[in-house]
């Protein structure tokens, strides 16, 4: 099948929000919908005294532009709807992250406790592997979605990395997570795609132990 991909884009209106509770220092990231708008956004924090930096365009799985540019700033702004792009970025750069969205020029700041019980749940999931002996490894044949995290050849090398355990890969194109507890013998699930299928069921990403 033929995958066409198109740039949708949304331009903002006029900027104008409360920037009481914003540090004198914040990067700046969105979606590709938003991005070739966000010199308004820069100009306006400028002329409130804030220094605004682009750091560029995010997914759900990858904060990449934030993480390049976290020590320059002391905070991310996120331009768009919903929290699941913000919450990414505060998982990767351990700093305050707001949202602006750009429908009501609201502004708030994610919840701190939210990301903490998501880095608990990182922690537990990751104390449960090192106490299993069986790993159930999930890799995807879908494009864009088999390398998110590492290549094939690495994800192959926790066998060598970790000699104690043994792997068992489950492939697909598409998994039905509820088909896991067919296979009550597994000590603990290892994700290769997308890094935040684990906030959602009891997963733990490949990148996570691989460091």
């Amino acid at each position: 099948m033929k995958t066409v991909f198109i740039e949708a884009k949304s331009g903002l209106g006029k900027v104008e929000f409360d920037t009481s509770g914003l540090p004198k220092k914040v990067g700046i990231v969105t979606t590709i919908q938003y991005l070739n708008d966000m010199k308004k956004v820069v100009d306006f924090l400028w002329k409130k005294e804030i220094q605004a930096v682009i750091a560029g365009q995010v997914l759900g799985c990858d904060a990449s532009a934030a993480e390049k540019h976290q020590s320059e700033v002391d905070a991310f702004l996120y331009i768009g709807t919903g929290e699941f792009h913000p919450i990414g970025v505060a998982l990767k750069v351990k700093k305050p992250v707001f949202v602006l969205n750009p429908n009501n020029m609201i502004l708030k700041r994610l919840n701190d406790e939210d990301i903490e019980k998501i880095q608990k749940k990182k922690k537990g999931m990751l104390l449960k592997f090192h106490t299993s002996k069986k790993i159930g490894v999930l890799v995807t044949t879908k494009s864009g979605q088999s390398t998110v995290q590492a290549s094939m050849d690495a994800v192959k090398s926790l066998e060598q990395k970790f000699p104690d355990k043994r792997f068992y890969f489950f492939i697909g194109e598409t998994l039905d997570f509820s088909e896991l507890e067919n296979f009550n013998f597994i000590g603990c699930w290892v994700n290769t795609m997308c890094p935040r299928i684990m906030e959602d069921i009891k997963v733990l990403n490949v990148e996570d132990i691989m460091g």
